[in-house]
């Protein structure tokens, strides 16, 4: 117990008993003689104080009936080693105490951190979430706008279809009446002349001259062109 080994550096391990009092040091469990030797310890020693003179005066010197004093607890060790035991046992305790006043401030420490990455992790994942709906809202509208964009698109290109449609069927119907006048002029111009009437008698009765008079009568008439049938039929013998 009494060694001089330095414990700086070491790992103490330590113990308490039914009394709350540190019993081991070092992986030494102490005895029940050295803590009783370290409580004596600390009390001051009695046996060291001078023996008084005697009351009966006698004129013996003090030097004979004078003894060394010993401690209470001699053991055959001196009081030194107890007080260095004592002293260890002091500076091993405050060092237990140090260190597991250490262990919960870090552990305080790691905690605290824990909680701060904790509140940040959260605060990150939120501000993640709102991101992400911004996005979203973004393309959302960005889609409707490209809808948007190609029905417009899209109604320009029929409207430009329907302009042209109408345009053709006006350029067709105004080449039929052109077409149709010009064939009643050819055919009044035929019948004018005396020797073309038996061949244009001929000419009506053949099978294609009347279905060529049936297609122009019909379309004349659903085009509410009447004078081209009229013209076609006055001119009949």
């Amino acid at each position: 117990m009494g060694s001089t080994e330095s414990s700086e550096g070491r790992r103490v391990s330590f113990g308490m008993d039914e009394e709350e009092r540190v019993r081991v040091l070092q992986g030494i469990r102490l005895s029940e003689n050295v803590v009783n030797r370290m409580k004596g310890s600390s009390q001051p020693s009695k046996a060291g104080q001078p023996t008084p003179p005697s009351p009966s005066g006698t004129s013996e010197g003090p030097e004979k009936d004078a003894k060394p004093p010993r401690s209470e607890h001699s053991g055959g060790r001196p009081a030194g080693v107890d007080e260095d035991v004592l002293k260890r046992y002091k500076q091993e305790q405050a060092m237990v105490q140090d260190e597991l006043l250490q262990v919960a401030t870090r552990e305080r420490e790691a905690a605290t951190q824990h909680q701060r990455v904790s509140l940040q992790r959260g605060e990150g994942s939120v501000d993640q979430d709102k991101w992400r709906s911004d996005q979203l809202v973004r393309e959302l509208e960005s889609r409707e706008a490209e809808l948007r964009r190609r029905d417009t698109f899209y109604k320009e290109q029929l409207g430009r279809i329907e302009r042209k449609n109408a345009e053709i069927y006006k350029l067709s119907s105004q080449q039929f009446h052109e077409a149709a006048s010009k064939m009643e002029g050819m055919i009044r111009h035929f019948y004018s002349f005396p020797h073309h009437a038996r061949l244009s008698f001929g000419i009506r009765r053949m099978p294609s001259y009347e279905k060529w008079l049936q297609n122009v009568w019909s379309l004349g008439h659903s085009r509410q062109t009447p004078q081209v049938g009229g013209a076609l039929g006055g001119g009949a013998p």
